[in-house]
């Protein structure tokens, strides 16, 4: 007799495309989606020619004692299955298969690429790229007639790629929020970016649709009353664990970072993300002060190199509660790309740039090059807000800071701590945050942090225009 619990009952039952499920420890990730596959290959509504995916990163995760291997033997096993370890997949009476599979890197992707699955599961999804899970849901295309269906689970990690992905899904404080579980959303991911809307979208032309749903169902182990009668003493170990760790696999909470020595405890990052309506309305210049910053990089494509970021600061006015609000459009783009699109950031609705703010671009290097790239797109585009300000007497201010980066991003230590920052909900800010949350004051290669060294130029422009017109005056 299978159990279920209330909460795999709702991952059964969801009809989202694509489902995140768990999100701590103990709450029956794994077993739900196993359990998900099995109405496709035992019963009245048996598939023969059904083909599920079970996915782990390595062997070792499949193969370790109580882990995917021996659950699935234990479980299909009732359902009459026989597993083939030459093929590491399970045979079904039914004619139906199951595999259990792994990706360990980059190179073994290549394996898949004939590959066809009926149904994807990816257990502690986390632990794979973003690039890897798109890639695996392009080789979902069934043959047996029913939608295929990538189902997910993972433990809370902000370092991951589902971070962003889950955001909307999580109270201020990181934690799981109870009124949007289960809700769908819908999205579509252009240029490696996951672009999200309230409702299906259709292309006009052709009238189908061109996105996905999706939903997180949180399950904690709480919500597993059958570990917790079977092993009442789970829960007391879980506790024994360090603050961070407990809040994580516990809790639920995906602000806990999986880092422990990190610059900024995690309590400085609470409640300080907005909503557009929370985005304050400015009625005239006395109120604030804008400040843009480019920093950009080198990057020759959208799936290489380094992040570029072009970041405004807005600073209210003691009047106003002197926060600080922040919007950020951070991704990987050629260089030519950072300039339309500095142009079309300055003409966004929640700053458009006016007389009286300041904007900078990083100018040391290759980057000093784009300076005059920047005024000659103005010259060719008047329309723009921002070839009109430095048309009528604006800079462009050259940022030039010779001081180490992870320096530099230090010297946000008081308006972090403080808890004057505002991030505006968007893909690029909350990006931003999360280097922010994950920074250690070290500089490792590979390390991301364009976003906190372009939130750093925006504060360092006052001082950075004075240089530069101590410069001039020379």
């Amino acid at each position: 007799m299978l159990q279920v619990s209330n909460k795999q009952y709702q991952l059964l039952t969801c009809p989202a495309d694509w489902v995140l499920f768990g999100g701590a420890a103990g709450g029956g990730k794994s077993y739900g989606l196993l359990l998900d596959m099995l109405r496709h290959v035992q019963g009245p509504h048996a598939q023969p020619r059904y083909r599920g995916a079970m996915f782990r990163r390595t062997y070792p995760q499949l193969s370790q004692p109580r882990g995917l291997l021996d659950t699935t033997k234990e479980l299909f096993g009732q359902c009459g299955s026989k597993f083939n370890h030459t093929r590491s997949e399970h045979l079904f009476p039914s004619g139906a298969k199951i595999s259990l599979l792994t990706l360990e890197n980059e190179k073994k992707i290549e394996g898949y690429l004939g590959a066809q699955f009926d149904q994807l599961c990816i257990d502690e999804a986390n632990q794979f790229s973003q690039k890897n899970v798109l890639f695996l849901w392009g080789r979902c295309r069934s043959a047996c007639g029913i939608r295929p269906t990538p189902r997910m689970s993972s433990n809370p990690d902000n370092d991951s790629w589902l971070f962003p992905v889950v955001q909307w899904y999580l109270d201020s404080s990181g934690y799981p929020d109870p009124s949007k579980s289960g809700v769908i959303r819908h999205f579509r991911v252009v240029e490696d970016r996951f672009e999200w809307f309230d409702a299906p979208q259709v292309n006009p032309q052709t009238g189908r649709v061109i996105t996905n749903s999706f939903t997180f169902i949180p399950s904690r182990l709480q919500d597993n009353e059958f570990l917790m009668k079977s092993d009442p003493e789970y829960e007391q170990r879980l506790l024994q664990l360090s603050e961070q760790e407990r809040e994580r696999f516990l809790e639920g909470c995906w602000l806990a970072s999986s880092k422990t020595d990190t610059e900024w405890p995690r309590e400085c990052f609470f409640n300080v993300v907005v909503d557009d309506h929370q985005w304050p309305s400015i009625q005239h210049q006395a109120d604030a002060v804008r400040l843009f910053a480019v920093d950009p990089s080198k990057g020759r494509s959208t799936k290489e190199g380094d992040y570029s970021a072009i970041t405004c600061l807005m600073q209210m006015s003691a009047a106003k509660g002197g926060l600080k609000y922040v919007d950020c459009d951070m991704r990987r783009r050629p260089p030519g790309q950072i300039i339309e699109d500095l142009f079309g950031f300055c003409d966004d609705p929640h700053h458009p740039v006016t007389s009286g703010d300041l904007v900078g671009i990083e100018a040391t290097a290759f980057q000093e090059l784009l300076q005059e790239q920047v005024y000659k797109y103005a010259a060719e585009n008047p329309q723009y807000r921002l070839s009109q300000f430095l048309r009528y007497g604006g800079h462009l201010v050259p940022i030039k800071d010779m001081m180490k980066k992870e320096i530099r991003i230090r010297r946000l230590d008081t308006p972090i701590r403080q808890r004057e920052f505002r991030f505006l909900r968007n893909p690029g800010t909350l990006m931003l945050l999360s280097q922010l949350r994950q920074f250690d004051g070290q500089n490792r290669k590979g390390q991301y942090d364009d976003g906190p060294d372009s939130l750093d130029m925006c504060q360092q422009l006052p001082v950075q225009l004075q240089k530069w017109f101590d410069e001039q005056r020379k």
